[in-house]
């Protein structure tokens, strides 16, 4: 086995240092030879394979003990000392003194090849197994350190997996809290919406009866307050995301700059406003009422957090979520998904909000305003709509910074124009017979007056099986009015079996939340609590049709 390391000797007298380098040249061994201690001391490292000294230099070794003291815990470098019979026999204490230099050999003059080649070679072997040593300890230290690394990426990736983890389930018991709140709102909502609408009917019937003065008086703040209490149920059932949408193609520039003169007017003379749609921005599929709704609500937040005047802008563009060629890409709300959008930015110059209260801005009844000015459905209705309409809304707001409210709105290509309404003026009816499903005797009652005081005659059903029953017994109709929700068979079931026994019955499906399924034929949809005119509407045109 090939030795390693140089052989340092330091024996000054005579030609010692030239005999010691030529034996052991004999076997392969490279040698240095020192002219002093000093010299020697120079020399050593941790390449240096062992010493050979004479005993007579070991006079001032304090230089050499120090780097011996100071050697690695893997090194203990080997050392042969050339020394006497004589001097050893007389001085037997210098035991002591020589376990300073710790691994060391004595060699006694006169020196015999075979002993000096031997002990060098048992010193080179000696120091290529602490070169071994070292070696191993290199790798137990890159292993240690390659392990600790390996650890603490682990104990990170196993930190981000239980953040991860809580972000989640804090999560998940937002939703179930909210859609256990949806159920209940959206229960509520229905059922308050039969009563309004039992209230609207009547209401509509005794109209030509009351006379002017004080009882006409409070049959009109009777009907602003079905209004209001409508426009409440609205906020209810958006928050609860079981409102009926009726999404159309919107063109967010005509509608902005519509609802321009209605902003100024609730915002006062205080705040100014401004409207800025891009040319070419594709259209919004989005129910514009609901639309139209929010957009006022956010306006109204903003007017009240700036009392002491300001200015409000509402801002539409393209926003692309998850990159794409057209449009800016942009981080949105984290239900959305990659695709493009069009986007409403409503910002005010107002107090801002506090970052310990911006977290539950979107509840359900939460408001920072006195009770007597808001209800705190107005965020929660306004991101119900966007996100039932499949959009979604972000929130930057800052303390005396102001606050932006962003709405992301599924996109269409364009518009193909505005759609075409009847005029509220409806002919009366002709002498048409129309079956009303409705469970509620309250509402049922209510909307037969009406439809009877337009000029119709009325089979009226509490149920589905009631409706098939007078149809299998031969009732002749002309159309069908269905409420959606009822025991039993739904609006939806009623008219799809219907239709079996009377294939293109005109069908009118009245609903206070419900998201009909698609029939595959044509199924109009009345919103609770409706005007007359509405369903005069809905009625003229179904039998037109």
């Amino acid at each position: 086995m090939p030795m390693h390391g140089s052989i340092l000797v330091l024996a000054p007298e005579g030609r010692d240092a030239e005999v010691i380098g030529s034996v052991l040249a004999e076997i392969g061994l490279a040698t240095q030879p020192c002219a002093d201690l000093p010299e020697l001391c120079r020399g050593l490292g941790d390449d240096v394979g062992a010493l050979v000294l004479s005993e007579g230099v070991l006079t001032d070794i304090e230089p050499l003990t120090a780097w011996l003291e100071a050697q690695p815990r893997w090194s203990d470098l080997p050392i042969v000392i050339l020394t006497s019979r004589r001097s050893r026999q007389a001085g037997r204490g210098r035991q002591a003194f020589f376990q300073l230099l710790g691994n060391v050999t004595l060699l006694d003059r006169p020196l015999h090849r075979e002993a000096l080649q031997s002990a060098a070679q048992a010193a080179l072997r000696s120091r290529e197994r602490q070169y071994r040593t070292r070696s191993h300890l290199q790798e137990i230290t890159q292993a240690s350190s390659r392990l600790e690394e390996r650890v603490a990426e682990r104990t990170q990736a196993l930190q981000a997996e239980m953040a991860d983890r809580r972000r989640a389930e804090e999560q998940l018991h937002q939703a179930q809290k909210m859609e256990a709140l949806g159920q209940l709102t959206g229960g509520v909502a229905h059922d308050f919406n039969n009563l309004l609408q039992g209230i609207v009917s009547c209401l509509a019937v005794l109209a030509p009866t009351v006379p002017d003065g004080t009882p006409r008086e409070l049959f009109e703040a009777a009907n602003r307050s079905i209004e209001r209490g409508a426009r409440l149920t609205q906020s209810l059932l958006s928050f609860a995301r079981r409102q009926t949408l009726m999404p159309e193609p919107t063109d967010l520039g005509e509608l902005l700059t519509g609802m321009s003169s209605l902003l100024e007017r609730s915002l006062g003379g205080q705040i100014s406003v401004t409207i800025q749609v891009p040319p070419g921005l594709p259209a919004a599929l989005i129910d514009r009422a609901q639309l139209e709704s929010a957009i006022l609500n956010l306006a109204i937040n903003a007017r009240d957090a700036m009392p002491g005047g300001g200015r409000l802008s509402l801002t539409a563009s393209v926003a692309q979520i998850g990159g794409g060629e057209t449009g800016r890409s942009v981080t949105g709300p984290a239900e959305l998904r990659p695709g493009t959008y069009v986007a409403i930015r409503v910002a005010d110059t107002g107090t801002g909000i506090d970052p310990a209260v911006l977290p539950h801005v979107f509840e359900p009844f939460f408001t920072t305003k006195p009770l007597d000015k808001g209800s705190g459905l107005g965020l929660s209705m306004v991101q119900g709509m966007a996100t039932q309409s499949g959009g979604g809304v972000h929130i930057d707001s800052s303390l005396g910074g102001g606050t932006a409210i962003t709405l992301y709105l599924p996109s269409v290509a364009a518009v193909t124009g505005p759609p075409a309404r009847l005029t509220a003026d409806v002919e009366r009816g002709e002498g048409r017979t129309v079956l009303l499903v409705e469970d509620d005797a309250i509402v049922r009652m209510g909307t037969m007056a009406l439809l009877e005081s337009q000029g119709h005659q009325v089979i009226e059903a509490d149920s589905g099986e009631t409706a098939l029953a007078l149809l299998q017994d031969g009732a002749e109709i002309d159309a069908l009015v269905t409420d959606f929700a009822m025991p039993g068979m739904n609006g939806a079931e009623v008219v799809r079996t219907v239709r079996t026994l009377r294939p293109g019955l005109p069908a009118l499906i009245v609903t206070g939340y419900a998201d009909t399924p698609d029939l595959g034929e044509a199924v109009r949809l009345l919103r609770k609590p409706f005007s007359p005119n509405q369903i005069a509407e809905q009625l003229a045109a179904m039998l037109a049709e």
